[in-house]
């Protein structure tokens, strides 16, 4: 009996032995894979996460670019008033993966800045064509001097928005000689840099929505409402103009929303019409600079390529 138990005892050793073995050398090879495999995903650095690639952008247009209202402004070649809270300057410190190399807006600046020279500066066009490295990302804010939308502006503060009671004049302009001009402005922008994102951006509501916000009383409610609908309509038209030339349009029309003008908590700078404020009117504070970086920086983020 001892004998045959000892055998079989045996037998069963050496079945355990060389039967069994690969399995458990397999389950102990797949278990430390797996182990091993999880304890690089814990500690994988945080670094390791693909970076963004870097890109340079070139900002052109008008005094909504060109950040005035938002004192100090470059003294080298002050003649643009660029600021240094601009909110293209600030869009870099959102994104730091962006660089301004071209900084072509200028106060003041209608569509023909694009292609004439404007207050001693080379044309806009004519800057971004030159650039180097060619641009990968081209903003412009544009058509609210070639619509006259400043000179409403202060025409309320000194008297009232429209000479002859109505804004059936710029509504005309903005409706039916605007749209040509912008879609020319951005094909041209396109040819100027053909493998740049053309970016649009519209102009933000800078009136209260509600009379019951406004504390301005030489804004009387028609003329409120008459200068929002002209806004709302300008960035209509804008929006259009964007999708018939096949670019990009960023909407701010709520970038400032609850800080317009004649608000409590204004983030615009009031009408001035003596001294060196008056070329602040109506133009974004720093914090409204911050709110349209903002509302870019949101739009690439989104809507990234």
């Amino acid at each position: 009996m001892a004998t045959c138990s000892g055998r079989r005892l045996g037998r069963r050793a050496f079945v355990d032995r060389f039967t069994n073995r690969p399995v458990r050398l397999i389950l102990v090879l797949v278990i430390s894979a797996i182990t091993g495999m999880v304890s690089a995903g814990w500690s994988e650095p945080a670094h390791a996460a693909a970076q963004p690639a870097h890109r340079t952008l070139a900002a052109l247009g008008d005094s909504y670019s060109s950040g005035e209202g938002t004192p100090p402004f470059d003294t080298v070649d002050p003649r643009c008033r660029h600021s240094t809270q601009a909110w293209p300057r600030l869009l870099t410190t959102l994104d730091p993966s962006i660089s301004l190399d071209v900084f072509a807006a200028c106060a003041g600046a209608t569509t023909r800045a694009l292609s004439s020279s404007f207050r001693g500066e080379p044309p806009q066009l004519t800057q971004l064509r030159q650039a180097a490295p060619a641009p990968d990302i081209v903003t412009i804010t544009i058509g609210g001097n070639d619509a006259g939308f400043s000179r409403v502006v202060v025409s309320c503060y000194t008297w009232k928005c429209f000479w002859t009671g109505n804004d059936k004049y710029e509504r005309d302009y903005i409706n039916k000689e605007l749209p040509d001009i912008l879609v020319a402005s951005y094909q041209d922008l396109k040819t100027a840099a053909p493998d740049a994102r053309i970016l649009v951006v519209g102009y933000p509501s800078i009136i209260p929505s509600s009379q019951s916000k406004n504390t301005c009383h030489w804004l009387s409610n028609t003329e409120r409402g008459q200068l929002t609908s002209l806004n709302s309509l300008l960035n209509q038209v804008i929006r259009r103009s964007a999708a018939k030339a096949d670019v990009e349009y960023v909407s701010t029309d709520r970038a400032l929303r609850g800080h317009e003008m004649c608000t409590k908590d204004s983030w615009v700078a009031p009408i001035s019409v003596f001294g060196p404020d008056r070329d602040l009117s109506a133009h974004p504070n720093a914090d409204g600079q911050q709110a349209i970086a903002k509302a870019v920086s949101r739009y690439l983020d989104v809507h990234d390529r």
